[in-house]
């Protein structure tokens, strides 16, 4: 089950480091001036007191209320998930280089017939992505695998065909996946995964948000 292999990959991540989270500090300052805004005027169209946006501004209100990014998003003339990028491109951790020593595997092969190898960043969390290779063994079907809440998946065959199924209460649907086809699905939904080859496969996964 993923909530076993979850369990077991959390512990290898951390959550991000305070100095790595969104910079709404400079995002805003930089946004409000680029617009030719003062503090005055900002605040004037947000509603939102001077002092409280000084406060922003310079750090001592390091994760303002989702109310408040709101209206100043709206101040600025985009939309809030618009100013969170802007803010994540401020902090030093956006951009990764990672070596092998950095990866880690997990290997299920004797008990479930996979390993998984993992390629997401350091300090990957339930707010990002994951991406890694899960390696099948040959003619193994790996059964009812089911993540908790919604989330979404793709996976894409690297060596040879997979069978992919969604099983229900009272239904059931099968998905051949060609070798570099790519399938996406809601990992929420029970399902399982078959190696159709006589020899291990290579199969390539992605999920957002991260649920390993």
């Amino acid at each position: 089950m993923y909530k076993e292999i979850g369990k077991k990959l959390k512990e290898k991540t951390q959550e991000p480091a305070e100095d790595e989270l969104p910079d709404f500090s400079k995002a805003i300052k930089q946004l409000r001036l680029t617009k030719g805004l003062s503090l005055e005027k900002l605040s004037e169209l947000s509603g939102i007191n001077k002092q409280t946006l000084h406060s922003i501004e310079n750090h001592s209100i390091r994760n303002p209320s989702f109310g408040n990014l709101q209206k100043i998003a709206t101040s600025l003339g985009m939309t809030l998930n618009e100013m969170i990028l802007r803010a994540r491109a401020e902090f030093r951790g956006n951009l990764f280089k990672t070596t092998a020593a950095d990866r880690w595997t997990v290997s299920f092969e004797t008990e479930k017939g996979f390993s998984i190898y993992s390629y997401s960043p350091p300090g990957a969390s339930q707010r990002d992505f994951f991406v890694g290779v899960m390696i099948l063994q040959p003619n193994k079907k790996l059964r009812h695998w089911q993540f908790d809440g919604l989330a979404k998946a793709c996976i894409q065959p690297w060596d040879a065909d997979i069978l992919f199924s969604y099983h229900g209460m009272n239904w059931r649907r099968e998905e051949h996946v060609l070798a570099s086809e790519t399938l996406y699905y809601d990992a929420s939904i029970p399902h399982s995964f078959e190696n159709l080859s006589e020899r291990k496969n290579r199969v390539l996964l992605t999920t957002h948000p991260s649920l390993f």
